[in-house]
């Protein structure tokens, strides 16, 4: 996943630098291509942090959870 955001969002700057005419292409009004792309990335973002958030709270929580039990078991020995 991190690598997917790196590429999608280095598109953007990539994009506007050197296929600004792909950019510009009018899709309704005012709004173009280049707009849509940008405000794409805020939805990439979301749909990340949302993943990221569902795999914390089953697998990461879990393992979390495992090493503190540990570690009160380690404790108790001491």
């Amino acid at each position: 996943m991190m690598l997917f955001a790196l590429v999608y969002f280095f598109c953007l700057p990539i994009a506007t630098a050197y296929f600004q005419d792909i950019l510009k292409v009018k899709v309704w009004g005012v709004i173009n291509v280049g707009l849509l792309f940008a405000l794409s990335q805020f939805i990439v973002a979301w749909v990340i942090a949302v993943i990221y958030a569902k795999r914390a709270n089953s697998e990461f929580d879990v393992r979390a959870n495992s090493l503190i039990e540990d570690a009160h078991k380690i404790k108790g020995l001491v």
